[in-house]
């Protein structure tokens, strides 16, 4: 007997997402926790200069990146699923599902990265001493229960979780404004000029620029949330415009909270912040309360991004086994139009995470480096899709082709940038998602690849998983620590 044939797999045709739907869940995707810790997270191995590098680099790079949702939205509006979509119809089936795959555990990681920032935030108050960095075991049990409530909220509808996700980031918008104001009127030109002298301790200039990148993509992470739900979408105009929009508005917001702290205090000073590191700047100018109301804030903040990736993970493991590249048993919806499974699944691998963050003395700015490293490889799959349409044009237009270079030599530029450890982490963990990936072919009656191109691609990740299994033990005590 078939068990799944009591399996509601209805297509999802339902168009209720707006522009200003799309654009919170873009904005509140890419406005987690990281906007509000950036000056110190980006400070951590670069001084002013560098960062300042940095940014025009990741501008160019994300207005790049952008622009290649955009342009495979415009080609190919029936791609309907994202990252995902974008790796299937241009590379075959194995490579779209560990664009999915990938995509998803980024999700999942940066949730058990917001779970431990909220709790660490929390710390930061009296009352909650008991919570530390966000690794303690009371942690752990807050961490557990919030995976839970919001397990049961997208349940109860993807729609009113994309309400409530519109009015945390109008609070999120609020609170960022007035932290730019202030930070603008608490900067000094002097201060400033004395921070640009560049710090040799710190490592080359290449060196300070490269490791500012996992943290600059990390704040961009999310920028592909309107293509990836276009599914829902009442117009795809509007997942163009939202990418666009989102793109833009965050480079200006980062850049500027990343930047004018230096205006503010030393460059060493602003290293040692506190998490968040903009409630820190503010309580050591402004009193403890003004870092209170930012770290109020910053909690609210970070729930609404935790409500977004779970929603982008979920509807990133549904399509995917819409399409056939994930198992069944993740087609099965609920009264609410939710696929249901896909919900648990997402739950249950942020769980895990936080467990695993627990036992390893994981603190936020690890699990952030390998949850972005993870999203390296979709990314450049995106870029080099955008990049093979424009060359199938026939007759190239060079506009576009300059624009599908400069995505692609991000992406490329992005993965060297990761570093090799975090590389071999991510290939380990796509290496463990084939396992539902030989699942759904299973099912499908196919045999495991289809092509000796897919077989290359799973031998290049195990013999690359194998080679970083005797580094392990040494990246851990570099990384967990």
């Amino acid at each position: 007997m078939d068990t799944m044939s009591n399996i509601k797999t209805t297509t999802t045709n339902i168009k209720d997402l707006s522009f200003v739907a799309l654009f919170s869940l873009i904005f509140g995707s890419m406005m987690g926790s990281g906007v509000f810790d950036i000056p110190q997270n980006i400070s951590h191995g670069a001084g002013v200069a560098a960062i300042s590098i940095g940014w025009i680099i990741t501008t160019i790079g994300i207005l790049s990146l952008s622009w290649a949702f955009i342009y495979i939205t415009n080609k190919r509006p029936d791609i309907q699923s994202g990252l995902y979509g974008y790796a299937k119809h241009g590379f075959g089936d194995y490579i779209g599902f560990n664009s999915a795959w990938g995509y998803a555990l980024n999700a999942l990681l940066a949730n058990a990265s917001y779970l431990i920032y909220i709790c660490a935030t929390l710390g930061n108050f009296a009352i909650f001493k008991f919570f530390g960095k966000g690794n303690t075991i009371p942690a752990l049990m807050v961490e557990s229960l919030l995976i839970w409530v919001v397990y049961f909220l997208i349940n109860r509808g993807i729609r009113e979780a994309s309400f409530i996700n519109i009015l945390i980031s109008a609070i999120k918008i609020l609170t960022l404004i007035a932290v730019i104001v202030v930070f603008f009127v608490g900067f000094h030109w002097t201060q400033f000029k004395s921070n640009l002298h560049f710090e040799v301790k710190l490592g080359g200039i290449f060196d300070q620029v490269k490791s500012t990148m996992l943290v600059t993509v990390w704040d961009f992470t999310g920028i592909e949330a309107a293509c990836i739900f276009a599914l829902r979408a009442k117009s795809m105009q509007d997942v163009a415009k939202a990418t666009l929009l989102g793109a833009i508005v965050v480079c200006i917001i980062d850049a500027i909270i990343s930047i004018l702290p230096f205006g503010m205090m030393p460059g060493g000073a602003i290293r040692e912040l506190a998490t968040p590191s903009t409630a820190a700047l503010l309580s050591s100018i402004y009193g403890a309360y003004s870092g209170d109301i930012i770290r109020i804030t910053v909690i609210i903040s970070v729930v609404g991004a935790l409500l977004a990736w779970t929603m982008l993970a979920t509807n990133m493991f549904y399509v995917a086994a819409e399409d056939k590249t994930m198992p069944k048993f993740l087609l099965k919806m609920n009264k609410k139009n939710v696929p249901v499974n896909c919900v648990l699944l997402s739950s249950l691998a942020a769980q895990l995470f936080i467990i695993l963050a627990f036992f390893t003395n994981s603190v936020y700015l690890a699990m952030i480096q390998l949850a972005t490293s993870l999203i390296l490889l979709p990314y450049l799959l995106a870029t080099l899709f955008a990049m093979k349409l424009v060359l199938e044009t026939g007759k190239v237009d060079t506009l576009s082709f300059i624009k599908g270079l400069l995505a692609v030599l991000y992406g490329i530029w992005l993965v060297y940038s990761g570093g090799i450890m975090f590389l071999a982490l991510s290939c380990l963990m796509y290496l463990v998602g084939a396992v539902f990936y030989f699942i759904a072919r299973y099912e499908q009656q196919k045999t495991l690849f289809a092509n000796k191109f897919e077989v290359g691609v799973f031998v290049l990740l195990s013999v690359v998983t194998v080679l970083s299994l005797s580094m392990i033990s040494k990246w851990s005590s570099m990384v967990f620590t």
